[in-house]
């Protein structure tokens, strides 16, 4: 197992949901490596505390106000997109040459042998 692969099953053997040769082969590769055993000891620690915090309950009229909000962006979704384009519009003097130097870098590519 290399570094990736440990990493990546983290979140599973925190939660106890990896089977168990799988958490096996990620514990022995933690017990070789040092590098992974200081993510997963700095990874455990966070989530212990994570699991220590008091969970706190929505103010009732929450759930309404994000239902309203999500039907009031499905009726003006595309008006609401179009306003957030405007805002980070991209120069046409800028597109133009961009665009070009593409096609002669795919134009290019294609023609070398």
């Amino acid at each position: 197992m290399n570094h990736r692969e440990a990493r990546a099953l983290f979140l599973a053997l925190a939660d106890d949901e990896l089977p168990a040769p799988k958490a096996q082969a990620v514990r022995s590769h933690l017990d070789d490596c040092a590098d992974c055993r200081a993510g997963w000891e700095g990874y455990a620690r966070t989530v212990q505390r994570l699991k220590g915090v008091e969970r706190e309950k929505a103010p009732p009229a929450l759930a309404t106000q994000v239902m309203n909000r999500v039907r009031h962006q499905r009726r003006f979704g595309l008006r609401a997109l179009h306003t957030t384009h405007m805002h980070y519009r991209v120069p046409v003097e800028i597109i133009i040459p961009l665009l070009l130097g593409v096609a002669v870098a795919a134009f290019l590519f294609m023609a070398a042998p």
